[in-house]
């Protein structure tokens, strides 16, 4: 499928252009996966209004594309540099791409290299598994300036790492290296730069090999029981497991099994 490119519009819109209106985001599915990535390289993906408007665009596409699993990579020496220069907050009007990652019912991998800094940090977080290069920085400079850190990278990163060490990432603005940020349990791993892309590409591919409805029910489970009592994660477990039990999915995986084949999932 040849590749389409969203977020073209000189100012922020009032609603994400459609795919193959400009370069900030391209978007496209190959082999089984949806691929949304940041083509503002010469800007080290900065978060400027035409990209947080391709990115809305292209998690819409990714929804709706035939694809159980979204990677979400950046173009250039930088997966995201953050904010545009001077910019402490994006504008009212500017569309929640990070926001749009986050909601994504799909199961979304980030391929992190070089600077992974403050909102662009935020976006990383609101991927489900990082995979990251050797070359990868992480951080949340937002203090050194006067301001806070935002995009939900600090609600996300206390939930993934404690309040102890996101306090010391935000108040002393320290630099996680790839592998600093794999023993906290940020990454689930680290490569060499050159091997990023099929490290990558080798995570989504056995991720998409599973029942589309398993992997986008199992995502509801850990995210959404995140935000319940144990008793009601529990019960959410439980009834999202009733309902894929009515899925043909389900009814399929049962059949390969018997059949000692490969299922042949049709996302239903």
């Amino acid at each position: 499928m040849p590749t389409r490119r969203a977020g073209h519009a000189r100012r922020p819109p009032s609603r994400p252009p459609r795919p193959g209106r400009g370069a900030a985001v391209e978007f496209e599915v190959r082999g089984g996966v949806a691929w949304i990535t940041l083509a503002r390289g010469g800007s080290r993906n900065r978060l400027e209004a035409e990209v947080m408007a391709g990115l809305v665009d292209a998690c819409d596409a990714a929804e709706d594309a035939a694809a159980p699993v979204v990677v979400l990579r950046g173009e250039g020496p930088a997966f995201s540099a953050g904010l545009p220069r001077g910019c402490r907050w994006p504008e009212a009007s500017w569309p929640d791409g990070v926001g749009a990652v986050g909601r994504l019912a799909k199961p979304v991998v980030a391929a992190l290299h070089g600077d992974v800094l403050g909102w662009g940090l935020a976006l990383a977080l609101a991927c489900d598994v990082r995979v990251a290069a050797t070359s990868a920085v992480l951080a949340l400079p937002e203090l050194r300036g006067g301001t806070l850190p935002g995009g939900g990278a600090v609600q996300r990163l206390a939930r993934m790492i404690g309040a102890a060490r996101t306090l010391e990432m935000v108040l002393l603005g320290i630099r996680l290296t790839a592998a600093r940020a794999a023993e906290w349990g940020l990454v689930s791993a680290v490569v060499g730069p050159a091997r990023l892309p099929a490290a990558v590409e080798d995570v989504a591919r056995r991720m998409a090999a599973r029942g589309p409805e398993a992997l986008r029910l199992a995502k509801e489970a850990v995210v959404k029981g995140l935000d319940l009592p144990l008793d009601d994660g529990i019960r959410l477990e439980q009834d999202l497991y009733v309902l894929l039990q009515t899925t043909e999915d389900r009814r399929e995986g049962v059949r390969a099994f018997l059949e000692r084949r490969t299922p042949r999932f049709g996302g239903r």
